[in-house]
């Protein structure tokens, strides 16, 4: 987090964003998948490896939203 006495660039906000994005798409990708469709059974739209995938892909998401958090916040 940067001081009170340092503004933050549009490019450091920009980041923040995507940050922040990637890491509750991510989130909300596992979640929705693995307890509405695997284990509560609802709204299954595609059955098998596509919500493999999509579970796959979310942690991927929530993985690279982290990581670029971390380098931000060592700058």
């Amino acid at each position: 987090m940067p001081s009170r006495d340092k503004k933050m660039s549009k490019n450091d906000r920009n980041d923040a964003l995507i940050n922040g994005a990637l890491i509750a798409l991510g989130a909300l990708a596992i979640v929705d998948n693995v307890v509405a469709h695997w284990l509560l059974g609802l709204h299954q739209a595609m059955a098998g490896a596509v919500e493999v995938g999509l579970v796959v892909l979310g942690v991927d998401m929530l993985i690279l939203g982290l990581w670029r958090e971390v380098q931000a916040r060592r700058r």
